[in-house]
């Protein structure tokens, strides 16, 4: 019998998108799929459009369950999936027609845990075709400790992770099921990258079909207004302990520098969403920039370590915030953005 490959769908309010996302793996040119749809208590009508998905083809399949969040829904379709592999999209995105075919005829015929390929960057309509330093083809074991591991969580310039999404990967279902591979729950934000972090070190085979731009990734424009939680800060702090308890002691891998990058990384992310925020004053930025600045956590990470690959742009940004400058670090960002804004 033909191998199966199971995608799983968190559904949750998003009405909008959920026929075009649902009717891109309908069409697939491979169709020995089971489709799972996860529909996290949604409010609007996502759970109606599962379901008269499912009321007209027998490969779609709907759970409906109390808003447990994404990573509870993955865990949920994993717990339920029948195939050989198992996929994730997001309800919103869409897929090129042929993605799955081409994907799996190489998964199963060189017997791959992990297969990935490129995506399509899709915001304001505007289309970037998006992929990465990694050399095309398949990898063992020691090839994967070679050339994945240096960027598994962070790049030095800060620049986009290589291995960090679920969607436009395939995995082995029993490799999952082997080594009880899960979401976190707990994280509400960036969940793919402990995710992917426990993947790549446990996977023994990985493939990279290069340039093939099959998934289409919805990156919504974020609004300027969209007020600071500081949950956001615990969040990324609970996710750089999860991944140095992971990484931490690895025996074949030195992970230390790349965990204080992500680490700081996060701070940067952190600090651009305050920055940003128009319904703060000044006073209450400069406020949660101390906050974040001030944490025990960093002080360790900026310990003997260098940023010889980063632009002056970035190292300037760096002091500030190594030295707990909050005020001039809020100074700094706004002139920036005015003269990017006009």
């Amino acid at each position: 019998m033909e191998n199966k490959l199971s995608v799983i769908i968190p559904v949750y309010n998003v009405e909008v998108y959920l026929q075009r996302c649902i009717h891109s793996v309908l069409m697939q040119t491979f169709n020995h799929l089971e489709i799972i749809l996860v529909n996290d208590g949604s409010t609007d009508s996502s759970g109606v459009i599962c379901d008269d998905f499912a009321s007209k083809d027998k490969r779609v399949k709907v759970i409906h369950q109390k808003n447990a969040g994404v990573c509870a829904a993955r865990n949920k379709g994993i717990q339920n999936a029948t195939g050989d592999y198992i996929t994730f999209v997001d309800s919103d995105d869409w897929l090129e027609q042929s993605m799955y075919e081409s994907m799996m005829e190489i998964a199963v015929r060189e017997n791959i845990d992990v297969i990935m390929c490129d995506f399509v960057n899709v915001k304001n309509q505007v289309k970037t075709e998006i992929s990465n330093h990694l050399r095309k083809g398949h990898y063992v074991k020691n090839e994967i400790i070679e050339e994945l591991y240096p960027t598994l969580i962070v790049t030095e310039n800060f620049g986009r992770i290589p291995i960090v999404s679920v969607w436009n990967c395939l995995f082995r279902r029993k490799f999952l099921l082997d080594h009880q591979l899960s979401f976190d729950t707990v994280l509400k934000y960036s969940e793919d990258y402990l995710f992917m972090a426990q993947v790549i070190t446990k996977a023994d085979t990985f493939y990279y079909l290069k340039e093939k731009f099959f998934y289409n990734y919805l990156q919504y424009e974020e609004s300027r207004s969209k007020k600071y939680q500081p949950e956001w800060w615990s969040n990324l702090l609970r996710l750089n302990i999860e991944l140095s308890a992971l990484l931490g002691n690895n025996k074949e891998f030195d992970f230390g520098r790349q965990l204080k990058l992500q680490l700081i990384h996060s701070v940067l992310l952190v600090l651009n969403k305050i920055e940003q925020n128009n319904t703060m004053e000044i006073g209450e930025k400069i406020r949660n920039v101390k906050t974040v600045m001030n944490h025990a956590a960093l002080k360790s990470a900026f310990q003997n370590l260098s940023f010889d690959h980063q632009k002056q742009s970035i190292k300037f940004v760096l002091y500030l915030i190594k030295y707990k400058m909050a005020g001039f670090y809020i100074i700094y960002r706004t002139l920036i953005s005015k003269t990017k804004h006009g």
